[in-house]
């Protein structure tokens, strides 16, 4: 008897990581050479093997999800080709990077795989969304706002992207620079204030609540799908500084050693809609989070969150967390309160009236 799969791998479409909790073979040997290749097509990434021990005539590769994710999370990559060979025998199925249980009503082909299906952002934020390539590169955005009469207006166009990296970015001042009349391209129909735009893919939609907030701090971390995503947080920011020391006596002088300085900031968020808390959690879960500012990208830690959502419609859902620089040492930057937050707008935009002098 030869060794062959009993676990059937999906050749035709895609299958989720979370999905592949093990995979077995029977086999008539005592032990079997396992090797697992990612893009064998491609890279020829062999990043794993291993040998398997029988029982009962059968070998079982556990885990197997979980093997890919930490490589794709390695390589950057969302989705790709997956070849097992157990004992000579090879099975090639493409994997898509998941790290929840979805529903069996999930369409891989026909959403964009983002952290909520809606999302609220500024005039000067960004937008990443990834999905399942179908040959196009043509991206469809529709921007509905008010007219100069005040009447409900609509501009549409269509946007050209590259999708070699696996996922694509807007820039929301360049929507609505095109949606204002304020780039080469004329909209024939005037907007005087954007209220909204949609983006959409063949059949995938997301859309996008242009809002004006005073201030707000921009993220960009990794969803569930290992996908950079962007997300805008209006809250209040508190900064915490705290100074741990050993003390000791040195010829009758009492000095300090093994000074640690740990600087964190916490995070109260404003009203969150379910859309919101959605990607909200992901952003606390996720492996790789950023912290966006006018003068660089900042790679930070969550270090403490609190997350909860009920379905009581008398109160206002709102989150909690705590994050960190990456960094050992603390990062100084001057005035780092109004650094972090994007101000769209000052409180108070010019001196004091004589009244107020």
């Amino acid at each position: 008897m030869s060794t062959t799969f009993i676990t059937i791998l999906p050749e035709e479409s895609p299958v989720l990581t979370s999905q592949l909790t093990s995979v077995k073979a029977r086999t008539d040997k005592s032990k079997v050479q396992v090797k697992v290749v990612r893009d064998p097509s491609g890279d020829s990434d062999d990043f794993f093997s291993t040998t398997l021990y029988a029982f009962n005539g059968i070998v079982e590769l556990s885990a197997l999800g979980r093997l890919l994710e930490e490589r794709f999370i390695a390589k950057d990559r969302i989705y790709d080709e997956i070849s097992i060979t157990i004992d000579g025998m090879e099975s090639v199925f493409t994997a898509i990077y998941c790290e929840y249980v979805l529903g069996a009503d999930f369409d891989y082909a026909g959403c964009f795989w983002s952290a909520s299906a809606s999302g609220i952002v500024h005039s000067d934020s960004c937008v990443c969304l990834a999905h399942w390539n179908n040959g196009a590169a043509s991206y469809r955005v529709k921007v509905v706002g008010i007219g100069p009469d005040g009447r409900i207006a609509m501009v549409e166009r269509d946007f050209t992207r590259n999708q070699s990296s696996l996922w694509v970015s807007f820039s929301v001042s360049e929507i609505l620079r095109f949606a204002l009349n304020q780039s080469d391209v004329e909209t024939n129909d005037a907007i005087a204030k954007v209220s909204y735009f949609a983006i959409s893919y063949g059949d995938m939609q997301k859309i996008f609540y242009v809002v004006d907030d005073p201030q707000y701090l921009l993220f960009r971390f990794r969803n569930i799908f290992n996908a950079p995503e962007y997300l805008d947080v209006v809250g209040t920011v508190k900064r915490k500084t705290v100074a741990d020391r050993d003390t000791a006596v040195c010829s009758g002088l009492t000095r300090h050693y093994n000074r640690v300085v740990n600087r964190t900031y916490e995070v109260s968020t404003g009203p969150l809609t379910l859309d919101q808390a959605r990607a909200m959690e992901q952003l606390i879960a996720s492996h790789k989070v950023e912290l966006c500012t006018d003068d660089a990208d900042y790679d930070i830690l969550v270090t403490d969150h609190t997350c909860e959502v009920d379905n009581d419609d008398t109160s206002l859902t709102s989150m909690k967390f705590t994050f960190r620089f990456a960094e050992e040492r603390p990062t100084f930057i001057d005035s780092d309160m109004d650094v972090f937050c994007h101000a769209t707008s000052k409180t108070f935009s010019d001196h004091f009236t004589a009244e107020f002098a």
